[in-house]
């Protein structure tokens, strides 16, 4: 079902709507994503496996579901983002959005079989995920061209893909780590921002804008940059000499 279907739901039909996504994502991280069947789903709504197919085609479906709400508590978290540098912003999206994914962990731990394979319809590399793709990365590029410490035009567009793969490694991270209280995420985080600031004045070189430029150019594909517009700005690549601040 369309976006803009979903917004045209009488309240009783959002309700059921948003009561089989429940459904699922409960029996995705209790019984496991693979186990799932829709009838398991629809039993747990408490509704019709009839009705349960109107509104999702399939589990797939409910999976992209639950990583377009991702997509837009990215959105909201980037417009609250304080004035800062950029290394500061990420640090402070990166700790929201934790917080924010914590209930689904378990769900999104229960995913990432799927989710990692680039030929299920669940992948968040697969071609049904571009749409979540494209939204996370066009975030990265607020958070990036409105920060103080913010590069030119030209580079905007690599860092911000640079920074949205960085994401994506530290969730999955974040996934794996079974310390108390996810500490060493928190370790980890607080080493990235660090980092950051230290490389921060190397991105004024040449070369390093060039690594930068070139890396993107193989990895931005996969997160949702279009290959051509990574070709050509890889092809015609200057680096400013200064950030404008």
């Amino acid at each position: 079902m369309e976006s803009s279907e979903v917004g045209k739901l009488t309240q009783k039909a959002a309700l059921t709507r948003q009561r089989i996504v429940d459904a699922a994502l409960h029996l995705f991280a209790t019984k496991g994503y693979d186990q799932t069947t829709m009838r398991d789903i629809a039993a747990a709504a408490n509704c019709s496996l009839g009705l349960a197919y109107r509104y999702f085609a399939s589990k797939e479906e409910l999976v992209l579901e639950l990583y377009q709400w991702l997509a837009t508590q990215l959105e909201e978290q980037v417009r609250l983002l304080p004035a800062a540098s950029i290394a500061d912003r990420f640090r402070h999206l990166m700790r929201e959005l934790l917080v924010v994914m914590a209930p689904h962990r378990l769900t999104l731990v229960a995913l990432s079989g799927a989710a990692l394979n680039p030929l299920s319809r669940a992948g968040v590399f697969g071609v049904e995920g571009a749409e979540v793709r494209r939204r996370a990365r066009a975030s990265y590029l607020i958070l990036v061209s409105e920060a103080r410490d913010a590069p030119r035009t030209s580079q905007v567009d690599d860092l911000a893909t640079l920074f949205y793969g960085l994401q994506l490694a530290l969730v999955l991270f974040w996934l794996q780590d079974l310390s108390a209280g996810a500490q060493r995420t928190q370790e980890l985080l607080k080493f990235v921002h660090e980092l950051l600031g230290r490389l921060r004045p190397l991105l004024r070189l040449p070369w390093a804008a060039q690594l930068v430029a070139r890396f993107v150019q193989i990895v931005g594909p996969l997160l949702g940059r279009e290959e051509n517009l990574a070709l050509s700005q890889g092809d015609q690549y200057t680096f400013p000499g200064e950030y404008g601040e």
